[in-house]
């Protein structure tokens, strides 16, 4: 088993494989998932938002009415290149989402361990007030009722 710190590929399809592959079974797992979400929402947002550009371009191009100087073409290929920069964001709030659903397993599954377990190592060198065994009192020499003054 890898431990999750390994190299991730910039090849959209090994990343879905890897992704696909983590079975949930302890805090590295869910490291990994939000990982590899990231990177594929990182690639995704990169890829679709060149295409998009690409498209805006290759679209813009389109000489169109010979009275509007291919202006009109410019202005319906950003609307037709808008959509995939919609979904190039799209992407980028996917590999987010990975991120922000490991800092919230943190927030509310890995500090709250933590805290109790602070809190009982900080407990456990005060002595507990009230009735205990075996502690003698500071004046006294003996059993109770033998201070050894005399009286």
């Amino acid at each position: 088993m890898s431990d999750g710190d390994e190299k991730l590929g910039s090849n959209l399809a090994q990343l879905v494989n890897q992704l696909e592959k983590i079975e949930f079974r302890n805090d590295r797992d869910l490291y990994r998932y939000a990982r590899i979400l990231r990177q594929i929402g990182l690639e995704l947002h990169m890829r679709v938002g060149m295409d998009a550009d690409m498209i805006t371009a290759i679209l813009g191009q389109y000489k169109g009415k010979w009275y509007t100087f291919g202006v009109q073409s410019k202005i319906r290929a950003k609307l037709v290149g808008a959509h995939l920069k919609g979904g190039s964001s799209a992407a980028k709030v996917l590999g987010l989402s990975g991120v922000k659903m490991y800092a919230s397993f943190i927030r509310h599954f890995i500090r709250p361990e933590q805290e109790a377990e602070a809190e009982a190592r900080k407990g456990k060198g005060k002595s507990k007030p009230g009735f205990s065994i075996g502690d003698k009192p500071n004046d006294s020499a003996g059993k109770p009722g033998e201070s050894g003054r005399a009286a």
